[in-house]
């Protein structure tokens, strides 16, 4: 049964959505990180295609998701199918920044010394004292730094998926509604 389109139910289906979303995404980086732990050339790969997987998942879902709004509303285009992407993009961003707040600070508290750690020895020989203690006070920050990088990084992404599947779940006819006016004036 399809029900008339409004934008309050297309924000509630959006957050909704976003939360389902955002679920699969970080269950896939946990899954992705914890093949990382492996280690080695073997790691590695078992990594990549992980990542690969995740990203192929992510794709799939949001176009269920999208596909499922669709069915379910009469009366949705193309343009609407493009803005609702954006709000589930939105509020799957959301929440995944947040989980990479609660990452750094709860979850894996280390990550942030093994970060600085890996900065020491990759930039050793062109730190001075000054930049040493300018790495030092940014330490404290850097879960809010990685929380607005991962949210542009999943809004990015949300909004390439938004563009390429309302275009193929939700097609335009720019001759729509001339067609109809057609007809009216026959």
């Amino acid at each position: 049964m399809n029900k008339d389109y409004t934008s309050s139910d297309a924000w509630n289906n959006a957050a909704i959505a976003g939360l389902v979303m955002a679920a699969v995404t970080i269950a896939a980086e946990l899954i992705t990180a914890l093949c990382g732990k492996i280690g080695g050339v073997a790691g590695g790969f078992v990594s990549f295609i992980a990542w690969a997987g995740k990203m192929v998942l992510c794709a799939m879902m949001f176009k269920w998701l999208m596909a499922k709004f669709h069915s379910s509303y009469k009366d949705v285009d193309y343009p609407r199918m493009q803005r609702y992407g954006l709000k589930l993009a939105l509020f799957a961003s959301l929440l995944g920044a947040a989980y990479s707040v609660v990452n750094l600070l709860v979850i894996n508290p280390g990550a942030l010394d093994e970060i600085l750690s890996v900065m020491r020895e990759s930039y050793s020989s062109m730190l001075d004292s000054n930049s040493e203690a300018a790495l030092e006070k940014m330490l404290p920050k850097m879960p809010y730094y990685m929380a607005i990088g991962s949210f542009i990084y999943y809004f990015l992404w949300g909004w390439l998926y938004s563009t390429l599947f309302s275009k193929s779940i939700a097609p335009d006819n720019p001759f729509e509604e001339d067609d109809q006016e057609t007809v009216d004036n026959q």
